[in-house]
């Protein structure tokens, strides 16, 4: 019995033993496993901030800098019927360091009348000089126009002539009518239908009053209007005048030297106070045509006719070709403006009282 329990207490020490190295066997294991994917991860690391070849980590592409000098010239609507406004806009924005400005090419539209044309800036805009010429067009036929590319030398900040340049424009005018396209042409008539409900009793009754009320409106419309005209024509054409050149000079052209476009308010102010003096569609006529048209105008004698030729033959120039006046021509052309309607006024009250 003793001798049983010896052997068995031998066992399970020897048991105990093995058990014991088979631990410490795979803890070992278990240590050398976690030392190699450390060594592992460490190379990855190390490999991954490596930059390729031996050179240094590519850095992201700084944003592009503007160049010096940017020239645009776009037209708004690019698209347009006969007789609606077309806007045509030349943008100039110039480094501060260096000298650029915008030419004028109003005496380069062709196909299109301008009608109106102005100037902003220059003034400082994020640290760059802006400035912007506009022009106000009309086309009187449909068809394609080309506005003309606009360029612009400068010296850059090496000391080399450089040019900004832009492309032409196109526009596209089209008739009244518009155009029509297949689902909108011809179509075959549809087959007759019988009405689901006859028409109410009531209804030549509320035909009746829409009617009525319609020709209250109109009756109110046209009693205002008449009301507005006869205040109208209480006023003289030279008051009507005179009022048009104190808004012009409130403008503040003179205080800026934009000379050209104050002539060119000087000269739309003359051919209006024609139309309302003499009862000539001045405005829309060339001075050929205004000057034959003021032969059959009664009070006009020949001192007038030739201040009329002088003025619109002296001012049309600047209008239309682009010429630059002086200060001393404007205020010359402002004073003979008066001069004519004062001269004008005159002949007017002499022949009413004769």
């Amino acid at each position: 019995m003793f001798r049983r329990k010896t052997l068995n207490e031998h066992g399970m020490a020897r048991g105990f033993l093995v058990r014991s190295k088979m631990r410490s066997v795979f803890s070992a294991d278990r240590d050398a496993a976690r030392r190699i994917i450390l060594v592992l991860l460490a190379c990855c690391v190390l490999f991954a901030g490596c930059p390729p070849d031996g050179n240094e980590p590519a850095q992201p592409d700084a944003p592009d800098a503007p160049a010096p000098v940017e020239l645009t010239a776009q037209a708004d609507p690019a698209k347009a019927r006969i007789g609606e406004p077309i806007t045509f806009r030349i943008t100039l924005e110039v480094d501060p360091s260096l000298s650029a400005g915008l030419p004028e090419v109003g005496s380069r539209i062709q196909g299109l009348r301008v009608v109106d044309m102005g100037k902003e800036g220059p003034k400082k805009r994020e640290g760059r000089i802006w400035s912007q010429r506009w022009y106000e067009l009309k086309a009187d036929l449909a068809g394609s126009y080309v506005l003309p590319a606009v360029s612009i030398p400068y010296t850059d900040s090496e000391g080399k002539d450089q040019v900004a340049e832009t492309k032409q424009v196109f526009v596209e005018v089209e008739s009244v009518l518009g155009r029509t396209t297949d689902e909108q042409d011809i179509r075959d008539l549809k087959s007759l239908e019988k009405a689901k409900r006859e028409i109410p009793r009531w209804w030549p009754l509320l035909l009746i009053g829409i009617l009525a009320i319609l020709g209250l409106l109109v009756g109110l419309i046209l009693f205002f209007r008449r009301k507005r005209r006869t205040r109208e024509a209480l006023r003289t054409p030279e008051e009507i005048a005179m009022e048009e050149l104190e808004n012009l000079e409130a403008t503040g052209l003179l205080e800026e030297a934009r000379y050209r476009e104050y002539v060119f308010g000087l000269s739309l102010i003359f051919r209006r106070y024609l139309e309302g003096r003499f009862r000539v569609p001045a405005a829309e006529q060339t001075t050929e045509e205004i000057l034959a048209s003021l032969r059959r105008a009664e009070n006009f004698d020949k001192t007038l006719k030739e201040a009329t030729r002088s003025f619109l033959e002296e001012t049309d120039p600047v209008k239309y070709r682009g010429l630059e006046p002086q200060p001393a021509e404007t205020e010359t052309w402002r004073n003979r403006l008066v001069s004519f309607m004062e001269r004008a006024a005159e002949t007017e009250d002499i022949q009413e009282a004769a």
